[in-house]
Order: C-alpha cells, then sequence, then structure tokens
C-alpha cells in the first residue's frame, strides 16, 4: 500500500476533518456522518506529509477517508471552506407556554417572520395551553419564514382526541410532536408528522444540556457554524412562560418582556450575542477534547460556574477518554486538572502515570 516511493503522499478527503484531542483524535466523516477514533500518532504521520506506517494507510483507505496523491498535486489542494455567513439575525427560538401565559404568540411569531426564524421549538406546558394555542400556532406560522416547528406537550387522557381534531388539515411547518410524561402511546389519523413519546416527567429546564454521544452531529453544516459561531445559543430567541425575552430559557439572564420590547430592538443592545462566539475552541476542557467538533454545547451549566466552562452536564474525561459510569472513570479534578482563570493547568505526569494504569 505504501507509495511514497513513487512520490505520493496519503492525503485526507476535505469532507474529512482530523480533530486531535489531549489523549486521541477523531476523523470526522461529514459526508457519511461518521466519525472514527484514531491515535494522535496518525494525526502527526499526516501532518508531516509524509507516509504513514502501513496499518494506518489502510485504515485510511479501507474507511474511503483519503486517497494517494502525487506530492506536486497534493499540495494544491484547498482544506474545506469554513466561512460562515448567517441567513438571518435570528435562527431558531424556543417559546414556553402555561395556562397563565398572557403573551401575544401572534406577535411573537410575525417578529420571527420579520427575523428570518427557520426553527422552532414551542414547550406547552399543561394541556390547557396546547387547546387555547396550538391552532393558533398553526395559523400564524403557515405563511412566515419557519421551516419546522417541533412542539413538545404533555400526555393526557384527551390528547390524540383533540390533535386528532386539530390536525385534520395539514399543519405544513409542523414536524414532530414530542409528548412528555406519557404513559402510553398511540398514532393519530393524519400521520404526517413525526410522533415521540417520553416518560420525561415535565419540560424543566434542569433537563436541558445534556451531552452525550446521542447528541453529537456530523454534518458540514454543523461543523463549518461550530468553527465560527456557538453551537447552542448563535443566533438563537426565547420567551419564557411569563413572557421574558432570553437567549435561552433555562440561562437567567433576561432582557426584557416582550409586551416592552421587540425582539429586534433586543439584538440592537447586543446583550442577547455576548455568547454567540464562544466556541468549543475557547471553552476550556472541551478545547483539548476530541470531540469538540460534533458535540453540543451548554452555557446554562458550566463547571466552575464561569464563562468558558466546560457544560457541567458532560460526563467525558478527554484526558483519559473515558464516559462518567465506565469503569475505571476519574473526573477532570481527580485527575488533578484545574482551571484558573479560565486556563488549564494540566499535571502531564499525573495524566500519564493514571492513562498507563488504565490502558497499559
Amino acid at each position: 500500500m505504501n507509495a511514497a516511493s513513487n512520490g505520493q503522499v496519503l492525503k485526507l478527503y476535505p469532507n474529512v476533518i482530523p480533530v486531535r484531542g489531549y489523549n486521541r483524535s477523531l476523523l470526522v466523516d461529514l459526508q457519511k456522518a461518521k466519525s472514527h477514533l484514531v491515535p494522535n500518532d496518525l494525526i502527526d504521520f499526516l501532518e508531516q506529509d509524509i507516509s504513514a506506517v502501513e496499518e494506518y494507510e489502510n485504515f485510511i483507505i479501507e474507511n474511503e477517508l483519503g486517497i494517494f496523491i502525487d506530492r506536486e498535486i497534493g499540495a494544491c489542494l484547498t482544506p474545506l471552506p469554513t466561512d460562515y455567513y448567517p441567513a438571518s439575525a435570528i435562527n431558531n427560538a424556543i417559546l414556553e407556554l402555561n395556562e397563565n401565559s398572557s403573551w401575544s404568540l401572534p406577535s411573537v411569531l410575525n417578529q420571527l417572520d420579520e427575523l428570518g426564524a427557520q426553527f422552532l421549538e414551542v414547550r406547552f406546558l399543561d394541556f390547557y395551553s396546547v387547546v387555547k394555542n396550538l391552532r393558533i400556532l398553526q395559523f400564524y406560522s403557515n405563511e412566515t419564514t419557519i421551516e419546522s416547528i417541533q412542539i413538545m406537550v404533555p400526555f393526557h387522557k384527551d390528547l390524540k382526541a383533540y390533535l386528532d381534531s386539530s390536525l385534520n388539515e395539514r399543519f405544513f411547518r409542523l414536524s414532530t410532536i414530542l409528548i412528555y410524561n406519557a404513559s402510553e402511546g398511540f398514532e393519530l389519523d393524519v400521520n404526517f408528522y413525526k410522533l415521540v413519546f417520553t416518560r420525561q416527567e415535565a419540560v424543566s429546564h434542569e433537563h436541558c444540556g445534556n451531552i452525550s454521544m446521542h447528541h453529537f452531529r456530523q454534518n458540514t453544516q454543523s461543523y463549518v457554524r461550530g468553527q465560527n459561531y456557538n453551537s447552542c445559543l448563535a443566533h438563537k430567541i426565547s420567551v419564557d412562560r411569563n413572557g421574558f425575552i432570553g437567549n435561552c430559557p433555562s440561562m437567567h439572564e433576561t432582557f426584557g418582556h416582550v409586551d416592552d420590547k421587540s425582539f429586534a430592538e433586543v439584538l440592537q443592545e447586543k446583550k442577547l450575542q455576548m455568547k454567540w462566539q464562544l466556541t468549543k475552541d475557547k471553552i476550556s476542557i472541551c478545547s483539548v477534547c476530541e470531540f469538540r467538533t460534533i458535540c453540543s454545547d451548554c452555557r446554562a451549566f458550566t463547571m466552575e460556574n464561569t464563562e468558558n466552562g466546560k457544560p457541567s452536564k458532560c460526563g467525558y474525561n478527554p484526558f483519559i477518554s473515558l464516559w462518567k459510569g465506565e469503569e475505571n472513570y476519574l473526573s477532570e479534578q481527580d485527575c488533578g486538572i484545574r482551571i484558573e482563570n479560565g486556563n488549564i493547568s494540566i499535571p502531564e505526569e499525573k495524566i500519564n502515570e493514571i492513562n498507563a494504569r488504565i490502558w497499559g
């Protein structure tokens, strides 16, 4: 397989992104939405533009991650562009509604349309708010820029009958109905929507911010956006059950009430956007994690309660390559990692001893 003698080098395809972590690396195939964990040594070989050992070469070729190419041609290849130009001032929004919510849903939907919002999540916190607002949501969203709506509704004995009667005409923007606190499942007469049931008892802020491999996103759009902006907060706006405007309903800071301020006014103040450009490379522990380019983020719950702290609901330790619950897992603190003024202090000798004990 080695082609170095013919003046060729091994090059990754532009859609394959190498991500170096502290302990190991990741090759992210954006086209196939697939990732491969690899030793850091493999990345070293590729970065030095020399042929790797045959085992590495075979791995890359067999998984269609790269190609042997003449050195002169390889020098002309350009990496995947990472320039990102937001299509609108607001890309996605989260709205909360309960039986006591008195703010105007039509007004909010009109403002989202004016700002070019594409994705909307509506969290109904009780059955009454569903009955009160679902048809309003359908009517006022159909002629907007919104492309996809996910609604979260509580299970109720009358829910199926109500949805069947309310959705007998196509709700064009609705893509997903997530039913929480569900004791049983059912099918709708009109089957145009993804129907998801969960036993999670409530839609609570405490349920947000969980980081796991199930939430990883491996596609070009998410990758490029994540190189420029925070993967969760950028171009997002929310209205909580009481009508207060925020970046995310799980965050404590609000920027006014929808009855007193428009979204456009809040955006002009720039306070809403303060964390939008906080990418994973700027977040302390995340910056050395091999999963950082495909991982989600959460600024509502962070370690050390610092602006650039790791999400506190992430159970992965990149210094020993283990998830919480796996055998031999230790937290970063147990490994001697310290965060001081946003900077990481890494006791490399101690980390090496721990890895030798775990991995041999």
